[in-house]
Formats: C-alpha cells, structure tokens, sequence
C-alpha cells in the first residue's frame, strides 16, 4: 500500500509543480473611475515579479503557482498611495482590482546635475505646438458628444446600514459589492445628454442637442446648476474656468512661472514616444493644480492628463477638484477623446469623516470631422434654439446603441437606485429643507409658504412688522402659480398686502402673462418693473435719519417674450399712487417731508401725493446667457458678453387719475469676467433722462442707502432721495481679487479671506422747471433732497474683505464729495452676507 501511495505521488508531483496561476484585474483612479495607465502591478519578495498595466489600467500575470513570491499583490505608481492585497492561493484564475487614492503633492528631490531641468524644455515645445491641436484654430470641425453627469451623496459609512435614518434606503447598501473598494454612496442625480457640435472659425460653436436622460433631483435650478459645473475648457489654454473660478492651466505659456516639471517615464503610446511628466505649484495659494501627463514626443500633443487642485486654493465648499482628459491621434493632430470632471463638495476639510456631495461630469467626442467645405453650409443651417423637448426623451435602446461607451454594473445601479430614492421618505424631507434654504420658501404639498425674510421686520413707521405668504407651486400647475402675502404694522397698526397671478405659456424660452397688485409701506419709489433699490433690511439698523417710507397701492399687468439669439422684450401697464408716510412739514418727526407744486402758474398749490399711470416697453440683449430655469423664474449666471437693456416709459395723464404727461428713456450694460489670476471684475453704465415737468419721485432719485448693511444696488454713503435728476449717467465697478494678495501671507492664508474693491459715481443735472416744481422739497426749504450734482459727480470708493466664514463681507466705504451736505457720512463701515464659491 505505502508503494502505491508513493507511485502516485510520483505520477502527480510534475502536475502539481507545473500548475499555473493567472490573476487579472484592472487599477483604476478612486477619484475619476479612469485606469491608471504604466502602473507597476508585481508580487513583492526576494525576486519581486509583475508587470506594468496598459493604457486603460488593465493588467495580467500569469505564472507557476510554486514560483510565487509570496501570497501578496500590490499596485504602486507615482503620485497614488501603494495598495496591496491578498493572493488566494487556492484558485488558479483570479480577478483582483485595485482602486489608488492620491497621495501627496509632494516629489522625491530632483537632482539636475548641469544645465536646465530637461521637462521645462518638453513644456516649452508643447506651448509652442498646442496652437495647432487647439480646436479653436481649425478651420471647422464637427463633431458627435456624449456628456454625462451625476452627483452623489458620497462618504457614506457602512456602520450607517443599522442606523434608522437609512431603515428605507437598505438597497443603496445592497447594490455594493461587499469584495470591492467602492464604498456606498446615495445617487440623486443622473443625466445623459448626445448633441453635434459646429465650429467655423470666426463665427464660434453651435451645439444641437439630439437626445437627454434625466433621473433623480427634479428641482430645475439645481438640475440646470449641476449641468453648470465647468465650462468646457481646452486644456491648451491659458485658463480652465471651474465654478466661475479661472484655474492656471498646466500647459499655459507662462505656465514655467507656475509650475515645476519633471520627466519620470517614457514608453510607446499609440505606436509613437511618450514622456510622462509631473508637475506641482510652485508657491501656494494660488489657483493651480498638480498631477502628471503623457506627451508625445513627435508632435508634442497631449495624450493623458491626471491632475487636481492644490489643496490650498481658495475656494469654497469644494473639498477635490480633479480633471482627467485623454486624448486619440487622427491626422497627426491629437483630440479629445474622453474628458472627466470631478468635484468634492463637502462643508469640512476633513471629508473622510463626514458625509459630503461630489459631482462627475464626463464628455466623450466621436467622428471629428475637420476642415471640410461642406461644414460651412450645415453651420449655417443648424439653429441650436429649435429644440423640441419631447423628442429628445429616446428609448432605452437608444441609449444602449447610442452611448459613447457602455454603462458599468455600478452606473447601471445607480439609475435603479435613484428612482428608488425618490420615493423614500428621509429624502423627500432633505430635498424639501434644500429648497427652502435655497429659495426662501417651504413646500407643503401643492402650496410653498414663505419667503421667511419677510417673516419679521422693523421700521420707525411701522414698528414691529410680521408678514405670512403663501402660494402655489408645481404641483399645483407647471403652468400657473398664485401668490398672496400679508403682513400687520405695530405701529401704524395697519395692514398690508400683496396679490400676484402667474401664467406661463413657455418656460424654456420665457413667455408668461401677469398681474400683481400691492398695498405697501416701502423705502423705495421705484415702481416693480425696476430694480430695487433698497434692501430687506432697510428699516432696521439703521442711521440716524428720518426714515422716507411711502405707502404704495401698485397695480400691475405684463406680457414678457423670449426670442431667439438672447433677446427679450417686456410689456406691462402700471398705476401707482404714493403717499409720503409720517410728517409733512416737520423733520422733527422723522417722517418723509415731501411736497410739490403741481401747477407753474399757480404756486399756492401743493400736493402731498403722486398718482400716475404709465406703458412701460422693455428690451433685453444677452447673448449666449447661461440660466438657472425654474418653472415660474430664472436667474442669470452671466455671459461672456454684455448686457444690454432699453426701456421706455410713458406716463398718460388722466387715466385712472393719473396726473402726468412723460416720457422716460434709460439705458444699461452690464459685464462680469475673470482677470486672472487676480479675481474677477464686474461693471455696470447706466443713464438715461425725462421728459416732463413732474414731482421728483417720478424723475431719477439716485439710490442711497440709510441703514449699517452693505447694498450693492445703492450708493452706499448717499442718503436716499439725496440726489435728484432728470438726466443723468452712471458707472459702478468692481474688483473682487479672490485672496490674490492675502493667499500670499501664511497665517491669513489659512482664513481663506478675500480682498474687493469698488468704485461708484453718478453725475447728472435737473431742469430749472422740475428745480422750481420742487423747491419745497430741497434742503434749504426743510425737504430731504439737496438737488443735483452742481459741484461735479457724486463719487464714493470702498475697500473690503470678503470670505469671512464664507459668508460675511466687510467694507470701509469714503465718499469723495458734497461732503458738506445734509446727514452727508464722510466715513463709514458696512457688512453684508455674500457667497461665492
């Protein structure tokens, strides 16, 4: 028996010595979901054996199961933390990812032994080639893109499994594989978008949008805000604009001011050779990024770039930022294939421990088709504005078919998860707080109750105010929203109300009917169809000065139309009445002495009162507008062009007591852009005159604000109703620097405070005829005006930090003229709450 035991041993021991193991796998990214590409994936030991993945991160070892090393396999590359796992020797075929976080921006010391560091000499050929792989100077290109965007609630501990508050979510916990490094996360958000771009060179980009998949968050602003992430960047430019924010690119041509480089690899990629470079921030605070990339040596095109924010830009709420971008030769010119977007949003910097928000954006080109004549003629014809929304929503199959590359088994369930969500109760509360912090109000079913700013109040005329509002919203009607707010004065023991009444024909481009009547005590005599002048908080902390306050009866009735191409126009009929609140002939009393002389030949009457219907025509330029949509509203968040508004208004006399014949003409423009590196500039032109002998709250009565808080639509150390005109021009300006000096202090640095600067003036004059009707109300004569602007313009500068615990700014304001007027403030120091990524 012990004989034929040994013979069989004999018989096996060569099969057994020659079996085999093969392990696969991939190593990917644990940020972007991209493969690391070159990695060394090898079994350490006394002969360490392994391999380098290829260009996707895929990787394969295949050997005897006695010459392993040890029963360990690890994934090292430049830039991610080593991670190492366990071998299970008793299978023979093994799959085994890995998923590398990145590791500190910092590099192994550099020696350059003579001449210059040979990188910065790669760095400077790429810039002196990148304007030919720039799309932007081709002739015309056409190409096919596939975008896709979801946003998470990420950081989600699986100890969370047990806790109540994820007793309805379980199947988020379900859908991970308990094996892999993906840890749980709560899908709100996905949406998948394929449209052709049509460049001409000169003319810009048109894009035609050809189908979309939307799943998840269905409030609008946020969905259209998401989509809003990033503008698309080229990487060869100087700038990369990131949430508004200018990024220093890493191939900019002053980027060896910025950057350091260094060459760590090279190998064959797409038959030809590449180096592989790193690169990090030489100083800190400013808006670079770190990482490495693959360039080609024969044309010095970009093939992969991996990089991230540095990790102490200024820059709010934003945990990680990561760019990847990956790119395929056609014609000797390398394009873009495949570019990736990914930020972190996360309240504190310690986003290990606390659950947070991340955004992925991913855009994928296919079929570039450059420099054809046919091009020309189809840019001409396509008219990205005709969209019909309802064909846009395709099939499944579609999207099988159709999507630039396949879904994952985790994106896969993701779409499941996110229809799921939907209807769990936990989250329906959290997307409820998330919109009433955002807007002001608080949904309850089919109405929203609010906004809460006006819940509470305080002015000299009214005391203690308290207001209640409510409306309809989209559950109601996607089409008609009503609203009624009422609120009760303390102090003049009265009430006030306000109706409105909404119908929209078309949201996308904005067409809409409706009426609004309101019975007010307000600081402002602008009527509703302009800008407000004052804040919410104009009546409470504020200076020392009568308080000029008129009780306002408005009805109103609109029609607005959105056209093609940024143009919009607006129609409404308005009557007015206001009536001066407090005293009339007394200062003493702090009420708002006004009075005029309604008739030039007859000087022995006053009145107290102004009554006036008027036909307001409104015109509005803004060309390639990016917005915010809700169903009942938008909100612009700007162009890259100006804007430009005309109005035109006329008063009639005699219809619904109307007192007044006028004309009123005013123009506007309006820009913001990035100066970088140091922040972004806005400006704001205005002017415009009147025609008409009228009391002087019907002519310009230039903004002033009385109160301690900061208004950026007022002359801030102008008192109101100071300065009257009825011709008149004005600038605003301002520099908002973005920490570019304070990043470069290092205790301040940490504060993430930021600088701003502003300059204000206006200039203007008024008739002899509108100077005589409103004599009564000048200075010398009692009233609160001074007139207008005799002594050149009126100009005030300010200076200021903001970012104060993100949201807090505060400013120290001079005023550079008429300093010897009534209640003039030479000096002063205001705060206001702002926010700005």
């Amino acid at each position: 028996m012990r004989n034929l035991f040994l013979l069989a041993f004999l018989a096996w021991a060569p099969l057994l010595m020659a079996q085999k193991i093969l392990i696969t796998g991939q190593v990917i990214d644990d940020d972007t979901e991209e493969g690391v590409p070159f990695c060394s994936v090898f079994i350490p030991g006394d002969i360490p054996m392994g391999v380098t993945s290829d260009v996707e991160g895929k990787y394969r070892i295949e050997m005897e199961l006695a010459n392993l090393p040890s029963d360990t396999i690890m994934a090292a590359s430049v830039g991610y933390d080593n991670l190492m796992k366990r071998i299970d020797k008793t299978q023979t075929e093994l799959s085994i990812n890995f998923r590398l976080k990145s590791s500190s921006v910092e590099l192994e010391t550099v020696m350059v032994l003579a001449g210059e560091n040979p990188a910065n000499e790669v760095v400077r050929r790429i810039v002196a080639n990148k304007e030919r792989n720039k799309r932007k100077n081709f002739d015309n290109y056409q190409v096919e893109c596939y975008s896709k965007t979801e946003l998470d609630l990420n950081n989600i501990d699986p100890k969370m499994k047990d806790s109540p508050l994820f007793k309805d979510l379980q199947f988020i916990f379900e859908n991970i594989d308990s094996t892999s490094d993906v840890k749980p996360f709560l899908p709100a958000y996905v949406a998948e978008r394929i449209y052709d771009v049509f460049y001409v060179n000169g003319k810009g980009k048109k894009e035609l949008l050809k189908a979309q998949k939307v799943s998840g968050v269905e409030n609008s602003t946020v969905v259209d805000f998401i989509g809003q992430m990033h503008d698309e960047f080229d990487l060869y430019d100087n700038y990369i604009t990131v949430l508004g924010k200018e990024f220093i690119s890493p191939f900019a041509n002053n980027g060896l001011f910025f950057y350091e480089y260094y060459i760590i690899d090279s190998t064959h990629i797409e038959d030809e050779w590449s180096y592989k470079l790193k690169f990090k921030p030489k100083r800190r605070g400013e808006n670079t990024f770190y990482g490495d990339f693959w360039v080609s040596v024969e044309n010095y095109g970009l093939e992969i770039v991996n990089m991230r924010m540095s990790e102490d830009v200024n820059v709010n709420l934003v945990n990680r930022l990561l760019i990847y971008a990956e790119y395929k030769q056609q014609d000797s010119i390398w394009l873009p294939y495949k570019e990736k977007t990914v930020i972190d949003f996360a309240l504190s910097k310690k986003r290990e421990k606390m659950m947070g928000v991340i955004g992925r954006k991913t855009l994928m080109y296919k079929d570039f088709q450059i420099g054809q004549e046919e091009l020309e003629k189809t840019y001409k014809k396509v008219d990205p504005e005709d969209i019909d929304y309802i064909a846009l929503e395709k099939a499944d199959s579609f999207w099988s078919e159709q999507r630039h590359e396949k879904l994952t088994d985790n994106e896969k369930a993701v779409y499941k998860m996110v229809d799921s969500i939907k209807t769990v109760p936990i989250y329906q509360t959290a997307a409820k707080l998330l919109s009433t912090i955002s807007t002001g109000f608080l949904e309850v079913g089919p109405v929203y109750l609010g906004p809460y700013g006006s819940v509470f109040n305080y002015n000299d005329i009214e005391g203690i105010r308290l207001g209640f509002g409510v409306g309809t919203g989209p559950q109601f009607s996607k089409k008609l929203r009503l609203y009624g707010y009422g609120a009760y004065g303390f102090g003049d023991k009265r009430w006030k109300y306000r109706l409105e009444g909404q119908y929209v024909f078309n949201r996308f481009k904005r067409r809409e009917v409706g009426v609004k009547y309101i019975n007010d005590v307000l600081f402002d005599n602008r009527n509703s169809e302009q800008t407000p002048s004052q804040g919410l908080f104009a009546g409470f902390l504020r200076r020392d000065v009568p308080a000029k306050m008129l009780a306002v009866k408005e009805f109103k009735a609109y029609y607005q139309h959105t056209y093609k191409r940024g143009f919009s126009n607006r129609l409404a009929v308005i009557h007015r009445n206001m009536i001066p609140q407090g005293a009339i002939f007394s200062r003493s009393d702090r009420g708002f002495n006004f009075r005029y002389y309604p008739d030039a030949n007859d000087y022995t009457k006053i009145d107290t009162a102004v009554t006036t219907t008027e036909i307001l025509l409104k015109f509005r330029y803004a060309y390639k507008e990016k917005l915010l949509r809700s169903y009942f509203s938008d909100l612009s968040i700007g162009t890259e062009f100006p804007i430009i508004e005309l109005s035109y208004l006329a008063g009639i006399k005699g219809v619904l007591g109307s007192k007044y014949n006028y004309h009123r003409i005013s123009a506007e423009i309006s820009h913001w852009f990035n100066v970088g590196p140091v922040g972004w500039f806005s400006y704001r032109i205005e002017g415009g005159k009147v025609f008409g002998r009228l009391p002087y709250l019907l002519l310009e009565s230039h903004p002033g604000n009385e109160a301690y808080f900061y208004n950026p639509e007022s002359y801030n150390l102008m008192n109101s109703f100071e300065f009257v005109s009825d011709i008149w021009v004005g600038v605003r300006a301002v520099q908002h620097f973005d920490g570019f000096f304070l990043n470069r202090i290092p205790l301040i640095r940490k504060l993430k405070w930021r600088e701003v600067a502003f300059f204000r003036g206006v200039w203007g004059s008024l008739s002899q005829e509108n100077q005589e009707a409103n004599a009564l109300n000048h200075q010398d004569n009692g009233g609160p005006y001074y007139g207008s602007f005799n002594q050149g313009p009126y100009m005030e500068v300010g200076a200021g930090i903001e970012n104060i615990f993100k949201v807090i700014r505060v400013d120290a304001l001079w005023r550079l003229s008429y300093f010897d007027n009534q209640d003039a403030q030479k000096f002063s120091v205001r705060a206001t709450l702002s926010f700005y990524f």
